[in-house]
């Protein structure tokens, strides 16, 4: 029985070559009825971005992504594989999927992480990093987005939305000369909202 989705919203700055330990908080998957998305961007000179999420069940977990070049943060040309490169990591830092195509296992785990079979995941915080791949050009920005969904049975292209709740985070590079708190997390933000679970 499909339920309507709350929607939370966050906008945020990027952070340049952020670090896995300072991974921001996007979300929880939970239930199966979960779905966290982001947009954001690789600028020149902005090596990788980390985002973590918490599984709070053994869950069926797929993903969607997309690139494009980007200029000033808006995106126009998609971008061919091996260009923007994303990997799912243990909050120990060990790749558990890779969409590198020369990542042996860690690809094949990939595939199933985007395919109609799924990746199953035990309860617990993971991080999303996104990265400039072999294949980046150093003077052109990115502009991506990654959609993550969960399910007790593996979501396919035909799965019925049926979030209970859904997080969009949107991160942008600071203007130029901006000042903001680099360590603000974004579970400061969702805990204004009644019934979200942080951690």
């Amino acid at each position: 029985m499909a339920t309507t989705p709350v929607l939370l919203s966050r906008y945020s700055q990027d952070l340049s070559n952020d670090i896995r330990g300072l991974a921001r908080y996007i979300g929880n998957l939970e239930e199966g009825r979960s779905k966290v998305s982001v947009t954001s961007a690789l600028p020149v000179g902005d090596r990788w971005d980390h985002f973590r999420f918490r599984v709070t069940g053994q869950e069926f977990v797929r993903i969607r992504t997309g690139a494009l070049v980007g200029v000033d943060g808006e995106g126009g040309e998609p971008v061919k594989s091996g260009v923007v490169r994303f990997q799912l990591l243990s909050v120990a830092g060990r790749v558990i999927a890779d969409s590198d195509e020369k990542a042996g296992a860690e690809f094949d785990e990939w595939q199933k992480l985007t395919g109609d079979g799924n990746l199953k995941l035990s309860k617990g915080n993971y991080i999303i990093r996104v990265a400039r791949g072999p294949d980046s050009e150093g003077p052109k920005e990115y502009v991506y987005s990654f959609t993550l969904r969960s399910g007790v049975a593996p979501i396919t292209g035909d799965t019925e939305e049926s979030a209970s709740r859904e997080f969009l985070t949107t991160e942008r590079p600071a203007a130029e000369g901006a000042s903001f708190d680099q360590y603000a997390s974004v579970t400061a933000v969702l805990g204004l909202f009644v019934d979200v679970r942080t951690f």
